[in-house]
């Protein structure tokens, strides 16, 4: 029998959130724990809904999705709590406002001009809480970005403080092996790759494998 994946949906018109909770309805897999337009919703409430999967529209009262997003997670951190992947959602499919998303912390961004399965297939990729599918579909794709010498500095330091496997473990990652692949080729548990990649996002102060992924790249640590 298939988990049951709690989802959340915030934002979005009427018309528009009738349409998802329609697609989502046709799963039965899926449960609509927390639906809100959006308005009078706080990062610190939206913590506390036990969301598999939230759908946050782009567009929020007062304030971008985007920074609600860095929000929750700064609430999160100092309180110590964790919460579900989120996708960001706007109208028109944009490569430059997924990889925006994925900075701020979601896993992707889904686009109503996409169509409402494509954001019904992301939403079962995001209830592995290890999904880290678009920024691995969106590297080969971007342009190199230009790093400081402090963050490359920064950056150089805290990973020289790995151990040999976890390095090994690392390198892996940034070939863009699976959990599986590490595990096999370093010899240790998957579990054990998982806890490294935690640790490394813990050393560089990130909060998802998406973000390490994408950090990674522009310090040209990925064999692209």
């Amino acid at each position: 029998m298939a988990q049951e994946i709690r989802v959340a949906l915030i934002g979005g018109s009427e018309a528009i959130r009738k349409s998802r909770k329609e697609i989502l309805a046709t799963l039965s897999q899926i449960k609509l724990v927390f639906d809100s337009d959006g308005f009078g919703v706080t990062p610190a409430e939206l913590i506390e809904v036990n969301f598999d999967v939230a759908v946050l529209e782009l567009r929020l009262e007062n304030q971008s999705a985007l920074d609600f997003l860095k929000s929750m997670y700064v609430m999160a951190n100092i309180q110590k709590q964790a919460f579900g992947r989120v996708l960001i959602a706007t109208q028109f499919s944009d490569d430059i406002l997924r990889v925006q998303a994925i900075r701020a912390g979601a896993v992707d961004a889904v686009f109503v001009s996409d169509g409402m399965h494509s954001m019904l297939t992301k939403i079962q990729h995001c209830f592995d809480e290890h999904a880290d599918f678009a920024i691995r579909e969106l590297l080969p794709t971007l342009d190199k970005q230009e790093v400081s010498a402090s963050d490359f500095q920064m950056i150089s330091v805290s990973l020289d403080t790995l151990e040999a496997k976890e390095a090994l473990i690392l390198h892996g990652f940034c070939e863009l092996k699976s959990d599986s692949e590490i595990s096999s080729e370093v010899h240790v548990t998957k579990l054990k790759v998982r806890q490294t990649i935690i640790k490394v996002q813990n050393l560089l102060t990130l909060n998802t494998r998406s973000q390490l992924l994408l950090k990674m790249f522009e310090v040209g640590a990925l064999a692209l």
